[in-house]
């Protein structure tokens, strides 16, 4: 089965004319619904009140008889001389009849069991469409039937004259409310095209430029303040995306250039060259650049929000002892950790996490590193990470988790240890937030050196 495509003339319209059509069609509608009803109501009104009157005069017709005498004519209806009336026995004789109606036969009969009169065919010839009512009386001992009727004709023109004011004021009436609505929509859009165009010159070099906000708390200017929202985020992940890009191209070109280096003294000098020398070089910095190309790997991922590919319990106490256990430290690592701590999450991520802090911690300590993993409440585990070292100032503290940042007192490094990527942290700080914690700065004991603090969710009882 095809699905047939929207013509393009269907395309091109423009929100403002389908809502202006709209509009217009609403409006209509109920003015016609409207006036269908005021006419309904009108002509019932008109046709209750001819009943009305008619009745009332056959009644008055009925008072005027004297036992079995009625007066020859009958009395007209008051005001209106096209009203007939004829006073009918049981056997269809006309016993009596007003002036206009003299001399003619019977023009209804009214069968039993019923208060409906029914026109006579001898008599509805050559007359119009009218309103009869029928009442029963006895004159002395006699039954007669008295009848009066008249035109509908009032009823006609109430018609006619309606039908004829709705031809005449429905077009103006579309032709209104179509010229309205495409002006009261087309101001009310107004802030919608300056937003439109405003963005459409908004390119990737300027995402500083924002769409002018109009005035008021309605979904066009809510819509503008998500539009500015939106544009900030951008902004800042592009000013973020190059700075990373040109971050990690100094970073990568360092090792490289080493590489490359030593391998171009040892073919300039080829029979000299100290060949085991150069290729622990070469080796050591391409172990250095594979480490960088795997944290900007894992960077890319928590960029994406996928870096946690899986969750499942991790007794944390656990993991922590074999983290400090595996890695290779220049100073000792004590670990103190409870026997119930459990998170959910990822537990290679959690390597990396303690693993990173642990890797920060021994490049700056002096003499120890403390590795604590506790509880502060049912709901929260808590990983330490403490060294002695110089510490970290105040100012420092949130930017040392920027990407690529090194502080003056990690260049100043002691002979042969090896540089950082400048990442750790970053990436330890990415990995926390992905699995719902924190991760903070303070000072260590007495002063001295740093204390990293994870807070991370505890698993509950039932996800264990």
């Amino acid at each position: 089965m095809t699905r047939t495509a929207p013509s393009p003339a269907l395309r091109s319209q423009s929100l403002r004319l389908r809502l202006t059509l709209l509009a217009t069609l609403v409006v209509t509608a109920t003015i016609a619904l409207g006036t269908a009803v005021l006419a309904i109501t009108l002509v019932s009104s008109v046709r209750t009140n001819v009943d009305t009157t008619l009745n009332a005069y056959a009644e008055s017709i009925a008072r005027s008889a004297t036992g079995a005498t009625w007066p020859a004519p009958l009395p007209a209806a008051p005001g209106d001389p096209g009203i007939w009336a004829q006073v009918v026995d049981s056997s269809g004789h006309v016993l009596a009849a007003t002036a206009n109606v003299t001399g003619q036969p019977a023009r209804y009969t009214l069968p039993a069991d019923t208060s409906t009169p029914q026109s006579t065919a001898q008599s509805s010839q050559d007359r119009g469409e009218e309103r009869v009512v029928a009442q029963r009386y006895v004159a002395g001992t006699t039954p007669v039937v008295v009848y009066a009727g008249g035109s509908t004709r009032v009823l006609s023109i109430v018609t006619t004259d309606i039908q004829g004011h709705l031809l005449f004021a429905l077009p103006l009436v579309l032709l209104g409310a179509l010229g309205l609505s495409w002006l009261l929509i087309g101001r009310a859009l107004r802030p919608v095209e300056r937003i439109r165009a405003e963005a459409a010159e908004i390119t990737g070099s300027d995402l500083h430029r924002r769409i002018p906000q109009p005035d008021g708390n309605d979904e066009i200017g809510r819509l503008a303040r998500t539009l500015n929202t939106m544009l900030a985020r951008l902004e800042d992940s592009a000013t973020r995306q190059r700075r990373f890009v040109a971050d990690a191209s100094h970073e990568l070109r360092t090792p490289l250039t080493a590489v490359r280096t030593s391998l171009e003294v040892g073919l300039a000098h080829p029979d000299h060259a100290p060949w085991p020398e150069l290729a622990q070089r070469a080796v050591t910095e391409t172990a250095r650049l594979q480490r960088l190309v795997d944290a900007l790997l894992l960077l890319a991922r928590a960029d994406d929000r996928t870096l946690l590919r899986h969750r499942e319990p991790v007794d944390l106490p656990a993991l922590a002892r074999t983290v400090a256990h595996a890695a290779p430290t220049r100073v000792p690592v004590t670990v103190f950790a409870l026997q119930d701590a459990s998170v959910l999450g990822d537990p290679d991520q959690l390597t990396r996490l303690i693993r990173n802090l642990l890797d920060n911690a021994d490049r700056h300590a002096d003499t120890h590193v403390h590795l604590t993993v506790t509880t502060e409440d049912p709901d929260t585990a808590v990983v330490r990470v403490t060294d002695d070292g110089p510490g970290i100032p105040v100012g420092d503290r949130e930017r040392v988790f920027d990407r690529f940042v090194r502080l003056q007192a990690a260049r100043t490094r002691r002979a042969g240890e090896e540089a950082g990527t400048g990442l750790g942290l970053s990436i330890a700080r990415d990995i926390a937030v992905a699995h719902g914690g924190t991760i903070t700065i303070t000072d260590g004991p007495d002063h001295t050196g740093a204390t990293f603090t994870v807070r991370l969710p505890a698993a509950r009882d039932d996800a264990r």
